[in-house]
């Protein structure tokens, strides 16, 4: 039996390192400027508003959501269910849990954080944490900006997608990208509110899908009645 040399694992391990930080780099710029573009962002989609944008704003944030999700993925995984299809069954699977970590992790983040929303005018712009003088802030909504839990449930689920997927995975996560606009259309988010939840979601689709998706693959093809794999 052949065994790979020492110097093709430290050459994958540097690799894996390169990216890593290549990677890191490149999240962390986007979030940089993320928040730098909140304002100027805000006034744009302010200046551009229209009834009709408006309206489809509002059915996107209204039908993209981690529970409608869970609907659209329920349904898809009974079809898969009665025609044995190991695959599907299995990519949705995934997509689900990839979709309720980034959701979880999204709103464990803005539980916390107590970032004012940009439609907020009331209140003074800025991050409270859990009080705002005397007020206990976890239940109240207008303090739950960053991040988007929207977004990163749309990209956690249309990214997991993408990632099984790379030749059409661009039309599912332009769905998430229209989900994401929704929400800055509609000013519930700042900029940089999307885009770490942006993050967030393609991370954690990428883990579920490398990670969980095998072991995920074994189950379901037990589950449907097939020992290996077709």
């Amino acid at each position: 039996m052949a065994h790979a040399h020492p110097t093709e694992f430290s050459r994958d391990a540097n690799r894996r390192v390169i990216w890593t930080l290549a990677l890191a780099a490149i999240a962390t710029g986007l979030t940089v400027a993320a928040f730098l573009g909140d304002d100027p962002c805000m006034q744009w989609m302010q200046a551009h508003q229209s009834r009709t944008a408006s309206l489809l704003a509002s059915k996107l944030s209204r039908f993209g959501d981690w529970p409608e999700f869970m609907l659209y993925g329920s349904v898809v995984l009974a079809i898969a269910w009665t025609r044995r299809a190991c695959r599907l069954a299995h990519l949705i699977f995934c997509m689900m849990l990839a979709s309720t970590l980034a959701g979880a992790t999204a709103n464990s983040i803005r539980l916390l954080s107590g970032r004012t929303r940009p439609s907020e005018r009331e209140i003074r712009s800025g991050w409270y944490g859990l009080w705002y003088g005397k007020t206990f802030l976890l239940r109240k909504n207008k303090f739950h900006s960053f991040p988007s839990g929207h977004t990163a449930s749309a990209f956690a689920f249309f990214g997991t997608a993408a990632w099984a997927h790379r030749r059409w995975g661009w039309l599912a996560l332009s769905l998430a990208g229209a989900i994401a606009w929704s929400r800055l259309y509609l000013n519930a988010h700042h900029l940089s509110d999307v885009v770490v939840a942006l993050i967030i979601g393609l991370l954690l689709a990428f883990v579920v899908w490398r990670r969980a998706g095998p072991p995920l693959r074994r189950w379901v093809d037990r589950w449907c009645g097939h020992r290996n794999r077709p």
